[in-house]
């Protein structure tokens, strides 16, 4: 029974997701936690420890029977250690030994990566990116992130932090970046940047994106841009426009890198495909090399917001996997100087 159950936790910019996965990729149970109120380094571990607590006990076992707990955060991660170093949106994290802390509160296993790497493995394993063999994952929402899978191995470069696509320069010396830096991907399509383009387009018309505004209590969320650009509000339509094209400018350097054969994209601001799509695949093709440019489909994210859970879980059962490789290779060592093996 126990064997059948991992929980992995998507630490995003604006909320915790929390799952309760089994063998077969099953999301049984999911809780949303507040970044806000769960998302410092001092109530991140008791949030999910108690959290992992009541969905172990919901399937009748004790939490240090879970198979164990992945965690992907959204930042650069040591994850041979587990430790978070920095998290661009989310303050407070600085070196952080998340896995420590935590497995000491639950007893059991405790895996921690770049939220985006298990987003690539989540995809990967059960969703878009099934059969590729060179993957590159994007998602789009308050951040933009990365994660790439290599023939198929996950890669994580030589300190951990690749992938990192949010923070490749789009457009030298503008928009201040959430890293401190000026130009990058993310300062022009993460969500802080699409809203301030929706404001804009809302004091000069957009008629149509200002009466769903309204509609819903005057919050602004790239969502009821979405929904605008469906109902034909020119100004919406242009902004995923501009989107999709400062995507495809920078996916076309991935491409011409990386040689991809897939590149899935997912993410809140993802929910915008149809309209950002053709932009971003006409950049895409007019920047790429036309070798690698033929080699690669662009598709959307199959899993959405299980995407991350779903890896953080295979994370886990990878480590087990290699736990149990790294003590058959001692045990059949130990045999071999004892005199067991012919």
């Amino acid at each position: 029974m126990s064997a059948a159950w991992t929980v992995g936790v998507d630490f995003g910019g604006t909320n915790i997701k929390v799952g309760l996965v089994d063998r077969r990729g099953r999301v049984a149970q999911m809780v949303r936690l507040s970044t806000h109120r769960a998302g410092k380094p001092d109530t991140f571990v008791p949030a999910i420890s108690r959290t992992a607590r009541a969905m172990a006990r919901s399937v009748g076992v004790r939490s240090s029977e879970l198979l164990g707990i992945g965690i992907g955060a959204p930042g650069l991660v040591d994850a041979s250690r587990g430790i978070v170093h920095y998290l661009v949106n989310v303050p407070g994290w600085r070196r952080v030994p998340l896995a420590t802390r935590l497995r000491r509160r639950v007893g059991c296993l405790v895996a921690v990566d770049n939220d985006v790497n298990l987003v690539a493995l989540g995809e990967w394993c059960f969703g878009a990116g099934r059969g590729s063999r060179h993957l590159v994952c994007v998602t789009l929402g308050t951040g933009i992130g990365g994660g790439l899978i290599i023939g198929p191995c996950l890669y994580r470069g030589a300190s951990g932090s690749a992938g990192e696509l949010g923070h490749m320069v789009l457009a030298p010396g503008g928009p201040r970046c959430g890293c401190g830096r000026r130009g990058c991907l993310e300062a022009s399509i993460g969500t802080r940047a699409i809203l301030r383009q929706a404001r804009a387009a809302m004091r000069h018309g957009a008629p149509r994106l200002r009466r769903l505004v309204q509609a819903g209590g005057g919050t602004l969320m790239p969502e009821l841009v979405a929904r605008a650009a469906a109902l034909g509000d020119p100004a919406s339509r242009r902004i995923w426009r501009e989107v999709g094209a400062s995507l495809g400018t920078v996916l076309a350097s991935v491409v011409n890198l990386m040689n991809p054969d897939r590149i899935v994209i997912g993410g809140g601001v993802a929910n915008a495909w149809r309209f950002l799509a053709p932009a971003m695949t006409t950049a895409l093709r007019a920047h790429a090399m036309d070798v690698p440019a033929r080699a690669v489909k662009v598709v959307c994210s199959q899993l959405a917001e299980r995407a991350g859970m779903l890896g953080a879980a295979v994370l886990v059962w990878q480590h087990i996997e290699e736990r149990s490789r790294l003590e058959a290779g001692c045990d059949a060592t130990s045999h071999e100087r004892r005199g067991g093996l012919s």
